[in-house]
């Protein structure tokens, strides 16, 4: 039976649940805080219904050592971990060249990689017995499809595929079982050399981080700053970041950075007169490697307006935080800081260091709430003008008839009618009292259910259908089954 793996961000398991049915604990309005991944070791047979033709070949041939399925963006991201010669491994090109997609792509690195399934938390006691030489990614159509249509900041499709549909995608690695000169690459697959020597670089050089700054609007080089910040998560969920290295660009806008140390970091850009931007997160280890980070940098633009409630009256201290920030003319645009800033007594609020692009304005105050995704706006922008209503609240009592209460026990709160983007919806544990509260709630009908964690279907709670009114706080029963 295949595991579920329970992660936050892109390092630390949260979970590990041994039943096919597992739950998110974070109570969310319309967005997961939490992955799930499902996998398992070694090659017994996996399937998929939706996997292009061709792919079933390869995931489940003899050299898999392990698969797992699931990235923090959501499900339907396929991954098959092997271990192999060239011979083995020219074999399985064969058979990739006639995976049905428009996309075959074959990146080619240094070094060895570490299975993410056998050593999840990267333990380097645990790195001998999981070095993989190759990785075969597919995804399952409907999910890269669903995902292509995401909010920005969520979006993990590669630009080059958008109009190709889903790619396929083998890594191999250089520095195992593997002697590239004895790899022959088929015609119709694309071959991506990301080995230090095609960039100029040597083994000697380590893990080595390169990359190119521009000014958005202008096009041009931007002789800008890169920082390398580890990131260490602390107990309670955040995350502390210290600078570790540095790089200047040149006056082409390029900068390098070698011999990068073993640990998670995030890499950003920053510049005089600009909005600094966060270029990626990596885990390095004692492997060698080229990492290739090129992004474009915005002037700093301002947003305001003006938040009040259903009357006309100005709300103060509303949480105003900008989502899905694109800059002109490129992808996502994440800030070390964020874009955050809180209503004074008029409730008024002013962001000043913002990309110029498009973003979504996002409210938050205890009591009251704002239906829906957010607020589209295109920054700079001003004068914005925005309400909130009065927000429920529903506590919920779970009646377990006498019957022994299952050691972790979930409550579901979904809109009647099924969920669709932009509604609100959540979940969460119970506590010692069989109690759990859901707050701001937005007015309207919506459905409860419960049931043990794990579970199965037979373990699901009858439907209790309740409807909220803004400003009102009710108290009802849930009899579990």
């Amino acid at each position: 039976m295949p595991r579920w793996k329970q992660r936050q961000g892109f390092h630390g398991i949260l979970r590990v649940a041994t039943m096919l049915l597992a739950v998110t604990t974070a109570t969310v309005a319309s967005r997961t805080a939490f992955a799930l991944i499902r996998g398992g070791e070694g090659n017994s047979p996996v399937h998929d219904p939706g996997w292009p033709k061709g792919a079933a070949e390869i995931i489940n041939n003899p050299a898999r050592i392990a698969y797992w399925v699931g990235p923090p963006y959501g499900g339907g991201q396929w991954h098959a971990e092997c271990r192999g010669d060239a011979k083995v491994f020219n074999a399985v090109l064969a058979d990739f060249a006639k995976v049905d997609v428009k996309t075959r792509r074959l990146v080619l690195h240094d070094g060895v990689k570490n299975s993410f399934w056998l050593n999840i938390n990267n333990d380097p006691a645990k790195r001998a017995a999981a070095k993989v030489d190759w990785v075969f990614m597919v995804w399952q159509p409907t999910s890269w499809e669903h995902l292509r249509k995401s909010p920005a900041d969520l979006n993990p499709i590669d630009a080059r595929d958008a109009d190709k549909g889903p790619p396929a995608q083998i890594d191999v690695y250089t520095g195992g079982n593997l002697r590239w000169s004895d790899v022959t690459v088929p015609d119709g697959i694309e071959l991506i050399d990301e080995r230090l020597e095609a960039h100029g670089f040597t083994l000697a050089d380590g893990v080595v981080l390169e990359g190119t700054v521009i000014d958005l609007a202008t096009r041009q080089p931007v002789a800008a700053r890169m920082q390398l910040q580890r990131v260490e998560s602390k107990p309670k969920g955040e995350r502390h970041y210290t600078v570790v290295s540095e790089a200047v660009a040149d006056a082409q806008g390029r900068w390098v950075l070698k011999t990068a140390p073993a640990a998670a970091h995030r890499v950003v850009v920053e510049a005089d007169g600009y909005v600094p931007r966060v270029v990626g997160y990596a885990q390095f280890d004692d492997q060698p490697g080229w990492h290739s980070y090129h992004c474009g940098l915005s002037r700093a633009a301002a947003v305001s307006g003006r938040v009040t409630d259903d009357a006309g009256k100005p709300l103060a201290d509303v949480a105003v935080r900008l989502g899905d920030v694109v800059g002109s003319g490129d992808g996502r645009y994440q800030s070390p800081q964020e874009y955050e800033s809180k209503t004074d007594a008029d409730g008024r609020f002013r962001l000043d260091q913002v990309p110029i692009g498009s973003a979504t304005i996002v409210l938050r105050k205890s009591g009251y709430c704002r239906p829906g995704l957010g607020q589209p706006i295109t920054a700079p922008a001003q004068d914005i003008s925005l309400s909130m209503t009065k927000s429920a609240r529903v506590q919920v009592t779970v009646d377990f008839a006498g019957k022994q209460r299952p050691g972790d026990y979930i409550v579901e709160i979904k809109p009647e009618g099924g969920e669709v983007v932009g509604s609100w919806g959540g979940s969460g544990e119970i506590d010692a009292k069989n109690q759990i509260s859901f707050n701001d709630v937005p007015p309207g009908r919506y459905v409860l259910q419960g049931h043990p964690n794990p579970s199965t279907a037979n373990r699901i709670s009858k439907p209790l259908v309740i409807d909220l009114k803004g400003g009102e706080t009710i108290e009802v029963t849930l009899s579990a089954k």
